[in-house]
């Protein structure tokens, strides 16, 4: 009796992804904060957009030039009634950036401890792969989520601009604003990573981050609000984020954005030699 076979089709084991894929899984991990932050971004720069003629017509010039407000705001603006200041209020004034810059130093301090959490660290680290690599790569995530926040409000403020008659965006200091901006979104990313390189939980070291971040804004704050408390503007790092300047009287201080970036390189390098040399928790 004859012995038939029967072919069977066996799928082609799928090949191990390569390149940046930490950097994109925890980016997707993340995608619900950056999702509410660029969904929030949009809905103000439209709002703005939208009501802008009736805005236009309130006089909030004694309001947004006094000090108190203008501690709250980060600046003290000349012209008021503007597209450019109105939007520069809403987006780019140390409220937003308190925010903004809260989103990114979350995520960026939780994405390290989530890993202890749900034990790919372990995964990961017995294949050949470095924690230096693995560190660097939890930080991209956070730095391309700051770019991803940047391009929804350049996004935003285009499509809020289609409502507006004769609207006075300068696209060229916008650029520089949102430049000044991932400066401060790039400090935070260090900062969080820092927070998350010897801390375990991921929700502590994500708040503990948000926390340097909503210090450095009450200090902005009050900071402005006396000449005895002046000191406190120099030594926390919304000071030296000029978005709303920028935007709304096209004047910053050039080596404003660079000490951000200086002080962000400084956190997360910290943050890359505590991890190396750290005990790593036991599942």
């Amino acid at each position: 009796m004859a012995a038939t076979s029967i072919s069977k089709n066996i799928a082609a084991p799928k090949k191990r992804a390569r390149g940046l894929i930490i950097t994109r899984v925890s980016f997707l991990n993340a995608k619900t904060l950056l999702g509410a932050g660029a969904f929030y971004i949009l809905f103000i720069a439209l709002v703005i957009g939208f009501l802008y003629p009736t805005l236009s017509g309130i006089n909030f010039s004694s309001y947004l030039t006094s000090n108190a407000v203008a501690g709250l705001v980060g600046a003290k603006l000349k012209n008021v009634s503007s597209f450019s200041s109105l939007i520069g209020v809403e987006l780019y004034s140390s409220i937003y950036a308190l925010l903004w810059g809260g989103i990114i130093a979350f995520m960026a301090g939780a994405a390290l401890p989530a890993t202890f959490e749900n034990g790919t660290l372990d995964l990961a680290l017995a294949r050949p792969i470095s924690r230096t690599r693995y560190f660097l790569e939890l930080w991209l995530s956070a730095v391309l989520g700051a770019i991803f926040l940047s391009l929804a409000a350049t996004l935003s403020i285009w499509l809020a601009t289609l409502f507006v008659k004769n609207a006075d965006i300068d696209w060229s200091w916008l650029a520089i604003a949102e430049l000044i901006e991932l400066a401060l979104m790039f400090l935070a990313s260090g900062i969080g990573m820092f927070f998350g390189s010897f801390m375990n939980a991921s929700r502590a070291a994500g708040g503990a981050a948000f926390g340097i971040i909503a210090l450095a804004y009450l200090m902005n704050t009050f900071g402005t609000l006396s000449d005895k408390l002046s000191w406190m503007l120099k030594i926390e790092p919304l000071y030296y984020t000029q978005g709303i300047q920028a935007l709304s009287e096209h004047s910053i201080t050039g080596w404003y954005p660079a000490v951000l970036v200086v002080a962000g390189l400084v956190c997360g390098i910290a943050g890359l030699v505590i991890f190396n040399r750290r005990d790593l928790p036991t599942t």
